[in-house]
């Protein structure tokens, strides 16, 4: 995944570090649970992106049918809010 972002890279980061997921599998297009995050897996997920962005991750968006540039857009779009503050 071209991870150009830091929230992009961050999501690429926790996913392939913490979770071992294949870095090539770290598409746009995936969805979570095709990258084989199951339920608690998520929640580990959110809140190892909460501590990492500083921002909240609601359950709805990070949940199995969530593709990772779905929740990049979402977390950029919070991150920036956050930062402006």
């Amino acid at each position: 995944m071209s991870s150009e972002s830091p929230v992009g890279s961050a999501i690429a980061a926790v996913l392939t570090e913490k979770f071992e997921v294949d870095p090539a599998a770290v598409r746009p297009d995936a969805t979570l649970e095709s990258l084989d995050l199951d339920s608690l897996a998520l929640a580990e997920l959110a809140l190892a992106l909460q501590e990492q962005l500083g921002v909240d991750v609601a359950e709805s968006e990070a949940s199995k049918q969530t593709t990772v540039a779905e929740l990049t857009a979402t977390l950029t779009a919070k991150h920036a809010t956050a930062a402006a503050r």
